[in-house]
This record gives C-alpha cells, sequence and structure tokens, in this order.
C-alpha cells in the first residue's frame, strides 16, 4: 500500500458539485488498494481570507481549501495550496510516496512544486479536451511552457483516449504516454427494470449546445413519428432554452427537459431506459457512455472520445457529427431492433474495461515502477 497524494485542477466542491467528478472516479479506484489524499484548492469570491474543509468519504481523505481571489491573484493560489499542504504534512502529519496530478492545465504547478521541493515522484492523468487543439486555447505563451515543463517531468501522462494522446503527439507535446481510460461504478450502474409501455431515448451532458448538440438531438427525435417513445434530456447545464425548443415545436408530452441530478439518480435514469443518446461535436472521453453500457444499454453516439475506441454494432449505433439524419435513421434501427442487444454482453464489456478494479489495477502497476525508479 502506498500513500499518494492526489491534486487537480478540476474537483467537486461547494462551488461546483459535478466539476472533475472522474477525478473522484480515478481517486475511488485507486484507494481500493492505497491511502490516498487529494488536495485541492478553489477560488470561492464569496468568502472573506482561506477556509479549510477536511474530510473523509469512501476511503478518499479529503482537503479542500476555498480562497478569496484578491489583487494578486497568482500568489492567493499558490499561499491557498501551501495552507492545504502544511496542514497535511504538519498538523495529519502525513508522509507521501507519490504526487497524482489530474488535468495539467491550470495546477501542473502545484506538482512541480513537490517534485522539486519534496522529491516526489508524479503521473498526470489527463481529460482536457482542450489538448485536442491546444492552439485554439489561447492560454499564453508562459502557461504554454508550464504544461510542457510538467509533461517532460512527469513519470507518466496518461490520456483517458488513445485520440487524446495522439492529439498530444501530434501537437510535439513530448512525454512518457500510458493511456489509462476513465471509470464507472458497475455496482450503481447496472441493469434495470424498464417500463414496457414506453421506450425511452436518455441523454445526459453539461447541455453545452455547442459541444453536446443537444439541439441536433431534439431535431432528430422529432421526424422518428413514433408511437410510445419518449426522450429524457438531463444535465447541469442551463435547461430554459431547451424547454423553449421543445415548447415551440410542441412536443412536451413527449420530451422531458430535467436539470442537475445526482450520481445516483442518473444511474436510475439509465436503468429505467431504454437506449442512450449522445450527439456530441467533441468529446475527451465521456463517462456517460461507459454509464449506459454498465447498465447494458445500447447507445447511439457520434464517433467521439471513447467511442472511437470501443464501439461495434453490439452495443449500438454510430453517426456522422451534426448529421440528424443518421440520428434519426439510427434511433429507429435501435427501436426496431431492441430485442437484438443483449444488455448482459453489453455490461460485461463494461465491467471488464471500466471497472474501479481494472483502472485501480492499472494505475497500481504504474505507481509500482515510480517507485523502483
Amino acid at each position: 500500500m502506498k500513500n499518494i497524494l492526489f491534486l487537480s485542477s478540476w474537483y467537486p466542491s461547494r462551488v461546483h458539485t459535478t466539476l472533475g467528478n472522474f477525478v473522484n472516479y480515478h481517486a475511488k479506484s485507486v484507494a481500493l488498494k492505497n491511502k490516498v489524499n487529494l488536495l485541492y484548492i478553489v477560488p470561492d469570491d464569496k468568502i472573506i481570507g482561506y477556509e479549510l474543509d477536511h474530510f473523509k468519504i469512501d476511503n478518499i481523505t479529503t482537503t479542500i481549501v476555498y480562497f478569496k481571489r484578491g489583487v494578486f491573484r497568482y500568489l492567493n493560489y499558490f499561499i491557498a495550496f501551501l495552507k492545504g499542504l502544511n496542514f497535511l504534512l504538519r498538523e495529519k502529519q502525513e508522509t507521501f510516496d507519490l504526487v497524482h496530478m489530474n488535468v495539467t492545465y491550470p495546477a501542473s504547478w502545484q506538482a512541480i512544486y513537490l517534485r522539486f521541493k519534496y522529491k516526489l515522484p508524479f503521473i498526470i492523468s489527463e481529460h482536457w479536451h482542450g489538448f485536442q487543439n491546444l492552439s485554439n486555447q489561447k492560454i499564453g505563451f508562459f502557461k504554454n511552457i508550464m504544461i510542457r515543463y510538467a509533461f517532460k517531468y512527469a513519470y507518466a501522462v496518461c490520456p483517458v483516449t488513445k485520440e487524446l494522446q495522439i492529439a498530444m503527439q501530434k501537437q510535439n507535446l513530448k512525454a512518457n504516454y500510458n493511456t489509462v481510460p476513465n471509470v464507472v461504478d458497475t455496482s450503481m450502474f447496472k441493469i434495470g427494470k424498464k417500463e414496457a409501455e414506453q421506450f425511452t431515448f436518455l441523454h445526459v451532458s453539461t447541455l453545452e449546445d455547442d459541444i453536446k448538440n443537444v439541439s441536433g438531438i431534439i431535431d432528430a427525435f422529432k421526424e422518428l413519428k413514433l408511437n410510445n417513445i419518449k426522450l429524457r434530456i438531463i444535465g447541469d447545464g442551463k435547461t430554459d432554452w431547451i424547454k423553449k425548443i421543445v415548447d415551440d415545436i410542441k412536443l412536451t408530452n413527449q420530451i422531458d427537459v430535467i436539470g442537475e441530478k445526482t450520481h445516483e439518480q442518473i444511474a436510475n435514469e439509465m436503468q429505467l431506459a431504454n437506449a442512450f443518446v449522445l450527439f456530441s461535436n467533441i468529446e475527451t472521453f465521456s463517462i456517460v457512455i461507459i454509464e449506459a453500457l454498465s447498465c447494458g444499454l445500447p447507445i447511439i453516439s457520434t464517433n467521439v472520445g471513447v467511442v472511437k475506441e470501443i464501439y461495434s454494432k453490439s452495443i449500438g449505433e454510430l453517426v456522422e457529427i451534426n448529421n440528424t439524419n443518421e440520428l434519426t435513421n439510427a434511433m429507429k434501427h435501435v427501436f426496431d431492433n431492441y430485442s437484438s442487444y443483449n444488455p448482459q454482453t453489453i455490461r460485461d464489456y463494461a465491467i471488464n474495461n471500466f471497472s474501479y478494479e481494472n483502472i485501480g489495477d492499472q494505475f497500481n502497476e504504474l505507481y509500482k515502477k515510480m517507485i523502483k525508479n
């Protein structure tokens, strides 16, 4: 068992309850066989000064430092980090074997600091879609240098898909790459009992239309002209614009637009649904896809993120980006051929490739090599 310090640019907090939840899932997988402390700093301009929250859930000991950004913004970030780090090292008397950094930009300086101050080796798990075309992100010269510096000194950089790794390499981001995918809680996301009288298509996302193309899903659904079907749209983004579209096309009786739900509630929605729909223009991974598979759902998706690496006809239908006619036809095909999909076979694939145990073991192999070196 190793003592691991998780750091992250994104993580769930009282400021944003779902931001970086995939980092939490990785931490849970690692915590199966290791001691995990997670340190996260996040601005909260509603407070004065600095506030420290320390708690333990699911074998992850979490320390979050909230702080108010002042005139010297970068200094405030550094002070917040030192407050959290000193709390762990001095008050809690923790010692760490290595650092697991999550999402390089913008917090990789934390891992670099620990590398040179305390000689702690680190790996990076990378989820950010911005690395698919870094030049479009306008992050500035010095932050760009910091990213390359972090990659240089990381023992390994672990993109969540091969597609993301290839994109990073094409941009001359040199590193020791080792792809490790995202994880699904297969005990929570499992096959459920369907409501026989109605066929339900489900979409779950952040509801950002330029990325998730929710309006395209609605356009495709309205052309289905099938009886006893429903589309449920769930997400933590704004819903007013979606509700207006649904109202304008007079499909409020067939399309449910729902706001943010907890992880447990999303699992329940998937267990009640018949098929999952993703029409994204871009994805780094798409955890909701493997959560849907873990529930035995056939998927209908654009060829983005993890779908590129796992797709087969046995798990659903693939469509071109922004091709609503194709999406309509794919949804109809899944509806007409629903009995041909084997929920247990679909679920077994998720268990064998994306479970906590599987992903935890992959990270453990990396940790062992780091300590040996």
